[in-house]
């Protein structure tokens, strides 16, 4: 073998590798099933707002594809506005210190306003930006969240809407990741595995 066919090899195995394989994983929500909850909420927000202005608050990365399917079945006069906020520490699964974009550039004041998130998991993040749209001023203020986790850990506030209700897990897919990983899955799933490494 010619020595620049060896190195063309070479180059084609790095550079064009395959993903590594997925972990084993266990599915808790489909697709399906979360299209049909987001469906419900948004018939829910469409009556309660009733033709109203809204303003979409997301916090991001986690509730980008939340955000998608829900502004799309929404009949309301609409603007989106995100905030990125994060709370993980350096493994990816256990939390870390609270970490909250400036919302000085958010014109809330008067205005009816959602905020959703992807997960309510101990409830400091929803809290505490709870605490800082309302500064604003705004004439409502509710919460969405895609999935509700039952924790000891959680603070006692609770959000206006919420999608699922799941286990003390950890869980990613739809939006959730584990180190910037998974968020493309389309449903939820279990990976309590991914906690070990």
């Amino acid at each position: 073998m010619s020595r620049a066919l060896f190195f063309f090899l070479f180059f084609l195995l790095f550079a064009f590798r395959l993903p590594a394989a997925l972990p084993p994983l266990q599915l808790m929500i489909s697709e399906e099933e979360i299209i049909e909850r987001i469906e419900k909420a948004a018939l829910q927000i469409n009556e309660e707002y009733a033709g109203e202005p809204l303003v979409v608050v997301a916090v991001l990365k986690g509730s980008f594809l939340l955000l998608a399917d829900l502004v799309k079945r929404l009949r309301l006069p609409l603007s989106v506005e995100f905030l990125k906020a994060s709370s993980y520490g350096a493994r990816g699964t256990e939390r870390g210190e609270l970490i909250v974009d400036e919302t000085r550039h958010l014109d809330l004041q008067g205005k009816n306003v959602l905020l959703i998130d992807d997960i309510f998991d101990s409830g400091m993040t929803l809290s505490t930006l709870v605490q800082r749209l309302q500064a604003h001023a705004p004439k409502t203020l509710k919460t969405l969240v895609l999935l509700f986790k039952k924790s000891p850990k959680a603070t006692s506030y609770r959000p206006d809407f919420s999608l699922f209700e799941i286990d003390d897990r950890f869980v990613i897919g739809y939006g959730l990741d584990y180190k910037e990983r998974y968020r493309e899955l389309p449903g939820i799933y279990v990976a309590d595995n991914l906690n070990c490494e």
